[in-house]
């Protein structure tokens, strides 16, 4: 599947809330990211938390989707593991999951290399395949991170099977994740790379529109549920954001997230509440897709 760009049809004004109160009403399902928004890969939100309570309160369907590149079961117990409350984490979509999912319908007895750290091996555990220890022997590759420090590093390693073409599913189509105050590169990152090499690479979870959809109906909601209806809430403008432009939904934008230190810029250009689209170029670009409300933090 393609890569959405993101750069499709998106709101002409973006709208300012103090916190989810102010929309809640106009819901019936919110789709939220996890690294960034709820949590910082050490400690949970507080305030991000009350508010996703909150919103269940209110009778509005929750739903996690990550683009970490683990089932849902690992991510849920690092979840609680990290204090998140239980009751939160029944429902949850990751992007490692869909390319397990991928795996086992389209590459059951294929070889398979997995390009990814040690600590990702549950992605690949259980699986119908047979592993092998080197890209050039794969007949597809499963990535869920990086194998060297820099991305560069992986050309030899993946020179072979770029030139034969072997699909590169990528687990995790984050390009970098804030662990604590830490930067880290991501499977994303390397995807990319491995695309500009001529290789083939498969996207799982965000900005993937199929993603998101599959949040819709793993909720129990009509997959025709108006988009209007379906808020996807992220701080990365091109997974998070550009997903929900992709299927249709719309989307609130956690300005002090991954994007935090374009923050002040951002509240400077928001002091009026609706501003016309072209007001925001400086902030997100020509080619960066437009968020249809906007918040520094999620709070309720």
């Amino acid at each position: 599947m393609a890569l959405p760009d993101g750069t499709g049809a998106a709101p002409q004004h973006v709208r300012y809330i103090d916190g989810l109160q102010d929309i809640v009403p106009e819901l019936d399902l919110v789709i939220c990211d996890l690294w960034g928004v709820m949590h910082n890969g050490v400690a949970p939100n507080a305030a991000a938390v009350e508010a996703i309570e909150k919103v269940r309160a209110a009778g509005v369907a929750t739903i996690f989707l990550s683009n970490a590149p683990r089932p849902r079961f690992h991510v849920r117990n690092q979840l609680i593991a990290m204090g998140m409350p239980d009751a939160l984490t029944d429902y949850i979509v990751t992007s490692g999951g869909l390319a397990r999912d991928a795996v086992r319908a389209r590459f059951d007895s294929a070889k398979l290399y997995h390009l990814g750290p040690d600590e990702d091996r549950n992605t690949v555990e259980g699986l119908p395949v047979n592993e092998v220890g080197h890209p050039d022997d794969a007949e597809v590759i499963l990535a869920t991170g990086l194998e060297h420090r820099d991305v560069e590093q992986h050309r030899s390693l993946l020179l072979a099977a770029s030139e034969k073409q072997t699909p590169l599913l990528c687990a995790n189509p984050d390009r970098v994740v804030h662990v604590g105050d830490k930067l880290f590169t991501c499977a994303g990152a390397v995807a990319d790379f491995y695309q500009t090499m001529g290789g083939a690479v498969e996207w799982f979870g965000k900005p993937t529109p199929e993603s998101l959809h599959t949040c819709v109906t793993e909720r129990g909601l009509d997959a025709k549920t108006p988009g209007a209806r379906v808020l996807m809430i992220g701080d990365s403008l091109q997974t998070d954001i550009a997903g929900a432009v992709a299927a249709g939904f719309n989307s609130l934008f956690v300005a002090g997230g991954i994007h935090r230190d374009e923050w002040p810029a951002t509240f400077a250009a928001l002091q009026n509440k609706h501003l016309p689209k072209g007001s925001f170029h400086g902030i997100f670009g020509d080619k960066k897709p437009m968020p249809t409300t906007i918040i520094e933090t999620l709070v309720w």
